[in-house]
């Protein structure tokens, strides 16, 4: 019989892995392989302190490691694709060479296709390749700085491996036609560090993306293919909270999160995980921690504590607030309530103040909700 045993501190706040205890015996970490993700701000801003997470991780279990593109390089991408304005290539290439430069990777062929990329007619495919750049070059700028500190480890390219169905810009993974060519990046994981891309993918042929924070999705569908002993989603915050902390600073972070609530906050406007990411995770546990102090602060599995989540997104032109794990909201009329969930509307303008002050009454329930009746009345 074994229980897997998880502390957020290892070491004077550095991580620990799950580690699996068989009853009456020893703890010991079971030899099997861990995904790691690592987002666009640990790649552009905890670029050290991922590659020394990395290293620290690699001494202990087989790694396969997915990276994002470079914090607002996406956005720069995008942008790139709809106008072909090469001040906008000038900015992609100076801030990749300036990166690449200070660990000797060569990204020089790669932005060179880049700029071919521009005299393509504007078409939806063109937007998809273009997009890819930007994992693209981050998977070699990390691979070469793991080279540098004696790993063994090799850029790859999704979109060999990961086969995708549906459409553009928002492709699902085709987990039948992907696992025998996810399996041979097990087998890779072996003898070296495998470097992927992620958000990307093969659709049919072609380039495609499987829409924004994709890069939680791939590491996901890797972890579950190869039956993984964890997934880990590394960024700049700690976990996921009971709000978005940038957003709200009396957000509290929530240690153990069920897989059926994360869910449902994501499919309702969490931006700590694509909505997809825990679907292929049965029974794999998924960790989210901050980069730079390798602190791990939620783990997502089957079970966890009941803790309300309050998400955020702009939908229609207005602003919705969603309450997870809350079907009734005291005070507050709802525009949709669903099975252990409510849903509410406010204009954009309204919509911080109005995320801060329905945490107030969900989160503390201390505090009173007339204050707040003049802002809801409109809701």
């Amino acid at each position: 019989m074994y229980f897997c045993h998880f502390s957020g501190n290892f070491s004077e706040n550095f991580i620990s892995l799950p580690v699996w205890v068989e009853k009456g015996g020893q703890p010991s970490v079971i030899e099997k392989l861990n995904v790691v993700k690592f987002g666009g701000s640990s790649i552009r801003d905890s670029f050290w302190s991922a590659l020394k997470l990395v290293e620290y991780l690699y001494e202990s279990s087989n790694l396969v490691v997915v990276v994002s593109a470079l914090r607002g390089v996406t956005e720069d991408l995008l942008l790139l694709a709809a106008t072909r304005d090469r001040e906008v290539l000038e900015r992609i290439s100076h801030q990749h060479l300036r990166l690449a430069s200070r660990v000797g990777a060569e990204v020089e062929n790669l932005l060179s296709e880049l700029e071919k990329a521009l005299n393509l007619p504007k078409t939806p495919e063109a937007e998809e390749y273009i997009l890819s750049f930007g994992e693209r070059l981050s998977a070699e700028i990390f691979a070469k700085a793991l080279q540098n500190e004696g790993i063994e480890a090799v850029p790859i390219d999704a979109r060999n491996f990961l086969m995708l169905r549906g459409c553009l810009g928002n492709a699902g993974i085709d987990y039948y036609a992907s696992a025998p060519y996810v399996r041979k990046l097990g087998e890779l994981a072996e003898e070296a560090v495998p470097v992927v891309t992620g958000f990307i993918g093969n659709l049919r042929g072609k380039t495609a993306t499987l829409g924004r924070g994709g890069s939680d999705y791939t590491a996901s569908a890797i972890g579950a293919i190869l039956g993984a002993n964890a997934v880990l989603i590394m960024s700049d915050v700690e976990g996921i909270y009971t709000a978005d902390p940038r957003l709200v600073p009396r957000a509290k972070l929530i240690p153990f999160l069920s897989r059926e609530r994360a869910l449902m906050a994501a499919k309702l406007g969490m931006k700590a995980l694509h909505p997809k990411t825990l679907e292929p995770l049965n029974g794999i546990p998924l960790f989210l921690g901050k980069t730079e102090t390798w602190r791990l602060g939620t783990l997502v599995a089957e079970f966890g504590e009941e803790w309300p989540i309050v998400v955020h997104r702009v939908r229609n032109g207005f602003g919705e607030i969603a309450v997870v794990g809350r079907g009734y909201v005291r005070g507050f009329t709802p525009v949709e309530r669903g099975w252990n969930y409510s849903l509410f509307r406010v204009p954009v303008e309204e919509l911080p103040d109005a995320v801060n002050e329905i945490h107030e009454v969900v989160v503390n329930e201390g505090l009173s909700s007339s204050d707040h009746s003049e802002l809801w009345a409109r809701v």
